[in-house]
């Protein structure tokens, strides 16, 4: 039964591992093309947002692979709690962030259409869960 667990957990390390590098791939292509044609804002962002997801992939592989060679699970309870109890935060705040989005966008911030404006929640969502699951990681659950 234990074989069998680890052996999950490694089919999960690597699909972690492939998807974050086909996330990577992409922006660095969306990045070269923005270069491409002219835009340097949108070339220096899409390379920045590689970097910073190349940045945490390492940190989750390296951190599951030590974890792994301990003897460690992946998931354990306290990981599962932390991560319900950050996703479920920054679902809540994340709630606030589109409101305040609503309102701004009125007459504030200038969005080009609504999928700009949902684009843009949806990374605050994404920065929100990142920044609550290290606050929940360290803290005493």
């Amino acid at each position: 039964m234990k074989k069998e667990g680890r052996k999950i957990d490694k089919a999960r390390m690597v699909s972690m591992l492939l998807i974050s590098l086909l996330v990577i791939v992409t922006g660095t292509l969306w990045s070269v093309k923005a270069f491409m044609s002219g835009n340097v804002t949108g070339g220096v962002l899409g390379g920045l947002i590689a970097l910073i997801i190349l940045g945490f992939a390492m940190l989750v592989y390296i951190r599951g692979n030590r974890d792994m060679v301990k003897g460690f699970p992946l998931r354990d309870e306290r990981s599962q709690k932390v991560m319900e109890k950050a996703s479920s935060m920054a679902f809540y705040v994340s709630l606030y962030v589109f409101l305040g989005i609503g309102f701004l966008s009125e007459d504030m911030i200038p969005f080009r259409d609504v999928s700009q404006a949902t684009s843009v929640g949806v990374g605050c969502m994404a920065l929100l869960f990142a920044g609550f699951w290290a606050y929940y990681n360290k803290k005493e659950i």
